[in-house]
């Protein structure tokens, strides 16, 4: 009876990436966001516990912010995340991957958190992100 409610639940309980995402963070890293934008309350910043440095932003922005159509007004959940340098054109010429929203777009890439792409996808990026506030200059 409990494994049946239990995928019961599953199934009209999923949560949306954007909370998957979040809570994995926490799981891996220990992280919690903080929320530093008193204009942009929502707007969630990951950072490295040991030395603050940023490793990801969680936005909700107008999808049309992301593709250049601002009549498209249907909010989107977006992660930015640092990435090397050279894989971010063969990315972007992917769906769901954009230049970073409001970031360098250099090292700065924006993933759409749209359930296209597999959580694992997206966290093995986040750990490739969260590794550059690991190395020492």
């Amino acid at each position: 009876m409990q494994d049946i409610l239990q995928d019961i639940a599953c199934k009209c309980f999923v949560k949306d990436q954007a909370d998957r995402i979040k809570d994995e963070i926490k799981a891996r890293y220990g992280d919690e966001p903080d929320f530093p934008f008193k204009k942009f309350p929502d707007y969630a910043v990951f950072r490295n516990s040991r030395n603050r440095k940023w490793y990801g932003l969680l936005v909700a922005v107008p999808l049309g912010k992301l593709t250049g159509d601002e009549k498209d007004q249907q909010e989107a959940a977006v992660l930015n995340l640092k990435l090397a340098e050279e894989k971010l054109p063969a990315l972007l010429k992917k769906a769901d991957f954009f230049p970073a929203y409001h970031m360098n777009k250099q090292n700065w890439l924006s993933v759409l958190l749209n359930n296209d792409l597999p959580d694992e996808e997206v966290l093995a990026m986040l750990d490739e992100s969260r590794a550059f506030t690991e190395r020492k200059k």
